[in-house]
């Protein structure tokens, strides 16, 4: 990954992860905060020996309004859409939970 060092500075590459109080700036997932988030909790988990807790994040694409938009709190585009991450979503925990 490539990191900007606590107290600031030009960014390194950091092949091991990132070092305390750094920033992340590119790596696999990019420099999404969710991304940055996700990758400390996994490398906390791992150092601390509880790799048997699963652990992940989800990305939802961003919620719409369908063509023509009149201003209205929602329309069929919309909750068709949260319909479809909320079925995914609940499917993930579904298999998650089964598998403990």
């Amino acid at each position: 990954m490539t990191e900007v060092p606590a107290g600031g500075g030009a960014p390194v590459l950091r092949p091991d992860g990132p070092t305390p109080g750094s920033a992340a700036r590119a790596g696999g997932g990019g420099d999404y905060l969710s991304n940055e988030i996700a990758y400390r909790a996994t490398l906390l988990r791992d150092r601390l020996g509880l790799r048997a807790l699963p652990g992940g994040h989800v990305h939802t694409p961003v919620l719409q309004f369908g063509a023509g938009d009149t201003g209205a709190v929602t329309d069929p585009d919309f909750l068709r859409d949260r319909a479809a991450i909320t079925a995914q979503v609940r499917g993930i925990l579904s298999v998650a939970a089964a598998a403990r």
